[in-house]
């Protein structure tokens, strides 16, 4: 078993264990469960086009960005959007 990534948001440590990746054409469809003060999982749509590194970056990104809104909800889907971001 993996260590979890452990990341700090406003304040409230959480766990992210990235449970599945798939390769869909262009991008990487990697799912977490993220784990805190609460729990849920989270299904984040990325670029494949720049590696690992970047696409890691983004997702970190991504999750972060979804904690810090306080969104409620036990899933969460987000995706890549911007200049970087590949058209589908």
């Amino acid at each position: 078993m993996h260590e979890p990534l452990s990341i700090v948001v406003a304040d409230e440590t959480w766990d992210l264990y990235v449970f599945d990746v798939t390769r869909v054409n262009a991008d990487w469809w990697v799912q977490l469960a993220v784990v805190g003060p609460r729990c849920g999982k989270v299904t984040v749509r990325v670029d494949a086009a720049n590696g690992r590194g970047a696409a890691a970056h983004e997702i970190l990104k991504l999750v972060t960005g979804w904690l810090r809104d306080d969104d409620r909800s036990e899933h969460a889907l987000l995706e890549q959007h911007g200049p970087e971001a590949r058209a589908s």
